[in-house]
């Protein structure tokens, strides 16, 4: 497995941010990466704006940092928050962008936009996404890995990063894929019963397909396991992430524009506002690319 070299982590005043921080400082320490974190002042505010508590942030980042030997960088610009990311990521070309989130809903989402989901349509790198309210005492390892499977939209990146995150004998990975109501024959008050279930042609090869997106060949001994859901995909994704308790799910994102992100949404965004266990956003760069990355992000204790 690759180890990382750089982790990126966008910082500002909220709580979200903070523990966007805990998870980047952890990622840096375990890898012995450099971590490096930009704050974005605002473009309608002048660049000495919070200036004081600013520079105090800092300093107590660095000394956190310091503490865990971790090399430490800093950098502040003016502009929108979500283009002065991409920017630095584009300049970095770090191994993964950690960013918090503040899950923002309804008329607050439309009004304020969501940084992380623009960051995620733009992003050609992995981007771990730290939800609201999520407690310091959860960063720990991370043993349970769930991968949400669409069989479109990079399948093979997002289960080669699962095996990354999850490598040891006694970690899990549970590879989930829903299928729709209006394409299953089984009636919604009958699912969960095995032999109806295994009549059903849409849930049978929903199963094969599972099976066969689990790799052959691979070095970590990992188990791997396969569930097949019946109904609404973040519903049910976000479902079965609790109740087989996951400690992080991870997605692939197509890569579309923001505004069609914005009209037409995708299972990820919806996730992404109701999730409460990190989520590794996993960018489809197609065979084509040459920038493909699958370091290994498994958390130190």
């Amino acid at each position: 497995m690759n180890q990382l070299s750089r982790v990126f982590a966008a910082i500002d005043f909220s709580k979200p941010a903070r523990s966007a921080f805990e998870y980047a400082l952890a990622l840096s320490k375990h890898h012995g990466a450099e971590l490096v974190v930009v704050q974005a002042v605002p473009p309608d505010q002048p660049f000495g704006w919070h200036a004081r508590d600013r520079r105090a942030l800092t300093a107590k980042l660095r000394q956190r940092a310091e503490q865990s030997n971790v090399e430490f960088t800093d950098r502040v610009q003016t502009g929108d928050p979500a283009e002065i990311i991409l920017l630095h990521a584009r300049s970095l070309r770090p191994d993964v962008i950690v960013l918090g989130t503040h899950q923002r809903r309804g008329i607050d989402r439309l009004r304020m936009g969501s940084v992380a989901e623009r960051v995620v349509a733009k992003a050609t790198v992995p981007v771990l996404l730290v939800p609201r309210g999520l407690p310091m005492s959860t960063i720990k390892p991370f043993n349970h890995v769930a991968v949400a499977i669409d069989f479109r939209h990079g399948t093979n990146r997002s289960v080669e990063q699962a095996l990354a995150l999850a490598s040891e004998p006694t970690d899990r990975i549970t590879l989930l894929h829903v299928v729709s109501r209006s394409s299953s024959s089984v009636p919604l008050h009958l699912y969960g019963y095995g032999i109806v279930e295994s009549d059903d042609p849409a849930i049978r090869d929903a199963r094969h397909r599972l099976q066969l997106a689990v790799p052959v060949k691979r070095h970590a001994p990992t188990a791997i396991d396969t569930r097949v859901l019946v109904g609404n995909a973040a519903t049910e994704i976000g479902r079965a992430i609790e109740s087989i308790g996951a400690e992080l799910l991870v997605v692939g994102v197509p890569k579309r524009s923001v505004v069609s992100r914005a009209l037409f949404g995708t299972t990820a965004a919806r996730l992404l506002r109701t999730i409460r266990v990190p989520l590794l956003a996993v960018p489809d760069l197609g065979a084509s690319s040459t920038h493909q990355k699958s370091a290994s992000l498994q958390l130190a204790a």
